[in-house]
Order: structure tokens, then sequence, then C-alpha cells
């Protein structure tokens, strides 16, 4: 784990904002398989990885990408490639209802966001995008965060294909929508 903080410190997240640690960590681990990670730090996304809440760590969320699967990591992703979105994926107990939802903020600055099902707010996104700019959700650190301060939530950024450096190929492009928009499928259905 020691390397990973030297040599990637997008790779440890700072947990200890949401009060309920327990809840913060059943919540998140549903995403290990769903979401990957980008690490502006080195330019790169984590399509496998595996999520650990090390006691040496003050129980800090540390993800390891996994060694052994190098071909699932993408290189030379710029930062500019990934925006914020202003989206978050609540559980459903905020909402005294089953399953997770996802808070879209509506047009207008001075309504609430409203709580949305996860499968139809995925639909909506997905509709709202082209062929050429697609929905592709990805984590970054931070994300992980206290939703009425003591809910865990997850904000999630995307990655924008128009803005990815020229150094990716267009096979490579292909290649990470075809995985990001695989693992939304997974998504959609929580």
């Amino acid at each position: 784990m020691e390397i990973a903080q030297q040599n990637n410190s997008d790779l440890i997240w700072n947990i200890e904002r949401i009060s309920d640690r327990d809840w913060a960590q059943k919540f998140v681990l549903q995403f290990e398989k769903v979401l990957c990670v980008f690490s502006g730090t080195v330019g790169q996304i984590y399509t496998n990885y595996s999520m650990h809440f090390p006691e040496d760590y003050q129980r800090n969320l540390v993800i390891l990408p996994n060694p052994y699967a190098f071909h699932d990591t993408f290189n030379h992703v710029n930062e500019e490639a990934v925006t914020a979105t202003g989206f978050h994926i609540i559980p459903g107990q905020v909402v005294k209802r089953e399953g997770l939802f996802m808070l879209i903020k509506p047009k207008d600055p001075d309504a609430p966001a409203k709580p949305i099902p996860m499968n139809r707010a995925m639909q909506v996104l997905n509709n709202m995008r082209t062929a050429d700019d697609p929905f592709l959700p990805v984590l970054v650190k931070g994300d992980l965060k206290p939703f009425q301060d003591k809910v865990p939530c997850l904000h999630l950024h995307r990655l924008r294909l128009p803005f990815l450096s020229p150094r990716i190929t267009g096979f490579e492009k292909e290649e990470l929508k075809r995985v990001i928009q695989e693992k939304m499928q997974a998504l959609a259905k929580m």
C-alpha cells in the first residue's frame, strides 16, 4: 500500500467527513465492479481495481489497481477530458425507498435536486448524449461525500471523449467507451 501512496495519492481517499464509516464502506463497495476510477496525477483510468479500508491508513479508502490486468488501465488520459457532472448517487433510505437513486439538478437553479431511480436516471442521461460524446461516468478522489452530514453519496464525473488527448488512438477511445458502457449496464440495474 505504501507504493500506491508514494506514486499516486489519487488512490487514497479520506472518508473522515462521513460520520457513519461502516455505511460509507458498504455503500462504496457496491461500485467496485461498476464504475471506473480516474487519477489525474498519473493520467490513468482504472477499470479493474479493488477497494480496501486498511487500519494502518486510518480506514481511508485505498484503491488498488489489479497489477495483473495492465490491459485494464488506460494511459494518457488528460484531466481536461474528465469533468464534474453535479449528479450524485444516494442510497434509497434517504427517500424512504429501496435501491439507489440519482440526484439530478433541474435546469432551474433555485429548484431542489430531484431523486430519480438509478435505472431511469441512466436512461435519461444516455438519451441526452450523442454517440461521439456519450455519458461515461467515472469516479475521482473526493467523489465519496457525506449527504445531509452522515449519509454516504457518490458524486459522478464523466469522461468526455472529444477532449481526450491526441495521444490516445481511435481504437483506445472506442475500447474505453466500450468498457465504461459495459459497466454502466450493471450500474443501471442497481
